[in-house]
């Protein structure tokens, strides 16, 4: 950060192009699935000591129930959150697709401008070789 001034900041926006890509594919074909797949297969349940008394038992399958619903939830949450910040990644990308457009309006207006002015210049002041309307009697 320079003298009282905002930091400067550089994107390359190819490579966080490339990164949202990445990150999205990596949770649409790996991590989404994969949650989803552990949730599939834990929906009947834990089945180790179903049939046993022993409180040992009960009490290691409580455990390990509780784990596994743990681990179900931090699994929504990876998904949740890779989808934040892949959405946000595509809101940044758009945001400055939309900034560089609206600066390219800008800079055809300030360019329409001059060449406007130009125009009107050259019609007060004719090139160096001709004379101007008021020498011409």
């Amino acid at each position: 950060m320079g003298s009282g001034g905002s930091p400067k900041v550089s994107v390359d926006l190819g490579e966080l192009r490339m990164f949202a890509d990445v990150l999205k594919a990596d949770v649409d074909r790996g991590l989404r699935p994969g949650v989803a797949k552990a949730d599939q297969e834990l929906q009947n349940g834990l089945r180790f000591g179903a049939h046993t008394v022993g409180g040992e038992v009960i009490a290691s399958r409580q455990l390990v129930a509780m784990a596994l619903n743990r681990a179900k939830a931090n699994g929504a949450r990876q998904v949740e959150a890779a989808d934040v910040l892949a959405q946000a990644m595509q809101q940044v990308l758009e945001n400055y697709s939309n900034a560089d457009t609206h600066s390219a309006g800008q800079i055809d207006a300030i360019e329409k401008t001059l060449l406007d002015a130009i125009v009107r210049a050259k019609l007060i002041l004719p090139s160096v070789t001709e004379p101007h309307r008021s020498e011409i009697a």
